[in-house]
């Protein structure tokens, strides 16, 4: 018995030996592949993002392509690049709400094309923010109404932003505006009638994801909404040099495309994992990967936090104390959250010192 279990072994290993072949990769030789980005925004000059893709352990910035011929249509009217920096191609034109845009981009026989439209800004009216803080986070409550146009169906997204005075950032791959960042901080929202199964608060946590909420006018179409949302801001007060943290919300209308490209986003972000296969991000480009979406966007100051304290409201929503926030509002939070900020605090103690 011993031996036959000791044949069987050999047997099986040999086996596996014979089948095994060692394949030489150069992942740096890899065929690239054309990527077109652009965020027409309303309000906003516009540019596109037009390179060849790259190997994500490439550390260069920029992979620009050869022999490029570039048209963007506006409403009929054909406008040239005015000039190129880093595979950013500049037109002298201001983005406005409802026009019609088309992009042609010629590079060599490999023709790229693809077509978009301005949303109109979001109605925003009566922001106001209600503030309570305790030893581990700042508690806000921002509350707004929200008027949506019943003419056509609307994609929103809430998002959020963070801006560090002496951050080092991690980028996100859009260009409608400059770097948005949620480092500390975890946004729910309170509000059902803007919330689904299918355009959840995100976490960011780890500080590579907006805090984002992405949804539609299904259940709000044509009316005046009270919105409202909570916003838990990390109180780090262990900093070696204490940065200023400017918060704000952001209010975005934004494009069916660019609406379903940031829900792919979110996504493959919550599924991330070093040993799954990479998902596909959808794109809306004909000939190269990318999107190409129209956006509008409102941005409100909401305060600036520094070493753990409120040490301006930006002048921009009112900004109102309020002691019995956290007590009220503590069912909201779930546990996880709060053990999670405070273990992040923890971390960040023993960095110190």
């Amino acid at each position: 018995m011993k031996t036959s279990r000791f044949l069987l072994i050999t047997i099986l290993a040999l086996t596996f030996s014979a089948c095994e072949k060692v394949i030489q990769v150069d992942p740096m030789d890899s065929p690239s592949e054309l990527v077109l980005n652009g965020v027409p925004s309303a309000e906003r000059d516009c540019f596109v993002y037009f390179a060849n893709s790259h190997f994500f352990l490439d550390t260069s910035n920029d992979h620009p392509v050869d022999g490029v011929e570039m048209a963007l249509t506006v409403n009929g009217n054909e406008y040239r690049p005015t000039r190129v920096d880093r595979c950013r191609y500049y037109f002298d034109y201001t983005a406005q709400a409802d026009d019609s845009l088309s992009i042609r981009v010629q590079a060599g026989n490999r023709l790229v094309t693809s077509s978009t439209y301005v949303p109109r800004m979001p109605q925003i009216s009566d922001p106001v923010a209600f503030i309570n803080s305790d030893s581990t986070f700042n508690l806000l409550v921002v509350n707004f109404t929200l008027t949506d146009p019943a003419d056509y169906p609307n994609y929103y997204r809430f998002l959020i932003t963070e801006r560090d005075s002496g951050a080092i950032y991690i980028p996100y791959f859009d260009y409608s505006d400059t770097i948005d960042t949620t480092f500390n901080s975890i946004f729910f929202c309170l509000d059902k009638a803007l919330t689904n199964p299918n355009a959840a608060a995100t976490e960011a946590l780890g500080g590579y994801l907006y805090t984002q909420l992405l949804t539609t006018d299904a259940n709000i179409d044509g009316t005046s909404h009270n919105a409202s949302i909570l916003v838990i801001l990390l109180r780090d007060t262990n900093e070696i040099q204490p940065y200023i943290h400017q918060y704000g919300l952001s209010v975005e209308c934004v494009t069916p495309a660019r609406y379903r490209y940031l829900q792919n986003i979110d996504a493959i972000n919550s599924m991330m994992s070093i040993i799954a296969e990479p998902p596909e991000v959808y794109s809306n480009v004909n000939g190269a990967l990318g999107i190409f979406a129209g956006n509008a966007k409102r941005t409100f100051p909401l305060l600036s936090i520094s070493d753990g304290q409120v040490v301006s409201t930006h002048g921009g929503i009112p900004l109102i104390e309020d002691p019995t926030l956290i007590t009220r509002y503590r069912s909201h939070i779930p546990s996880w959250v709060i053990d999670q900020l405070r273990e992040r605090r923890h971390k960040s103690s023993l960095r110190h010192k």
